[in-house]
């Protein structure tokens, strides 16, 4: 009866196993492969595990629902991200990132030996960790972009206030700074935007375009402030000259800001951290001779 009831058991794990082989090789033939002609290169973490991202991604875009896709896109395009990845491959690298943590979480549960509740908060607690790691490393990446932008905008702007007073249209102006300006995300817009105006957009619809894309209230200022000047007829040069010193004067005193807070932020280590090892060093010596004298 025994040898029956085991025989039924492996029968039954055995035909479970090849459902869900077979559910796993339709899938795998159901997905179709992104197309990454115009696309840019991967980042080297992400070549590891694309085969099983390619796989998920066409999934990801029948199931999940399009304000998520949408939401996705705007951040993936506000990260600079978005000729590297598509919203529905973003997620399904979450997706990737959840099982791998998770796995980890879990099998560094079980080393540790820890009870059977112990094992579900540290593999729920892996599972939202891998989530939510993507989101960060994105939202880091946006913050890195910013202040590439914030760095690079008056240079940028006073190259462009030069060829302007050298005779140059604001068009050519944008393409010499294009050429000879620092690299970086604002040189890539600016050359992006200069793409688009070679398909026929207008220079000031390829200007809003950009503005929109980088979600920068100093490039949407500078837009506003070109837009405002070409339909009143003002000397663009004039104007790029008062912008590029309004955001010189702003970052250098947003270099003063940072350096007066510098003292502020690190009282927080000097109390955990120095003052501790700095008392022990000290007073360690007069409490050994102060224990040595007693006996």
């Amino acid at each position: 009866m025994r040898s029956l009831i085991l025989l039924a058991i492996i029968f039954l794990c055995a035909t479970t196993g090849v459902i869900l082989l077979l559910y796993m090789i339709s899938l795998i033939r159901k997905a179709r492969p992104s197309e990454r002609t115009h696309m840019d290169p991967l980042p080297r973490m992400l070549r590891l595990v694309w085969p099983v991202v390619n796989i998920l991604q066409f999934h990801v875009s029948e199931i999940a629902p399009t304000s998520m896709l949408v939401k996705r896109k705007r951040q993936l395009q506000l990260a600079g991200l978005e000729f590297v990845l598509k919203a529905e491959e973003f997620i399904a690298v979450q997706v990737v990132s959840l099982i791998v943590v998770a796995l980890l979480g879990l099998w560094t549960a079980g080393l540790l030996d820890a009870m059977a509740g112990t094992k579900v908060w540290v593999t729920l607690a892996s599972c939202v960790s891998g989530w939510l790691y993507p989101v960060m490393w994105m939202r880091d990446r946006r913050k890195r972009r910013e202040k590439d932008i914030l760095r690079t905008l008056p240079g940028y702007l006073d190259m462009i206030t030069l060829c302007c007073q050298a005779g140059l249209s604001l068009t050519g102006a944008i393409a010499q700074a294009v050429q000879k300006g620092p690299g970086g995300a604002l040189g890539i817009e600016f050359d992006r935007m200069m793409r688009e105006m070679r398909t026929g957009v207008s220079r000031m619809d390829a200007l809003n375009a950009m503005a929109d894309r980088l979600d920068n209230k100093h490039i949407k200022s500078l837009v506003s402030n070109l837009t405002q000047a070409e339909s009143l007829g003002a000397s663009l040069a004039d104007t790029l000259s008062a912008i590029s010193d309004q955001r010189r004067t702003e970052r250098f005193q947003l270099a003063e800001k940072l350096a007066m807070e510098a003292p502020v932020k690190m009282i927080g280590p000097l109390v955990i951290f120095i003052f501790p090892v700095t008392f022990i060093i000290i007073f360690f010596p007069l409490v050994m001779q102060f224990l040595e004298t007693q006996r």
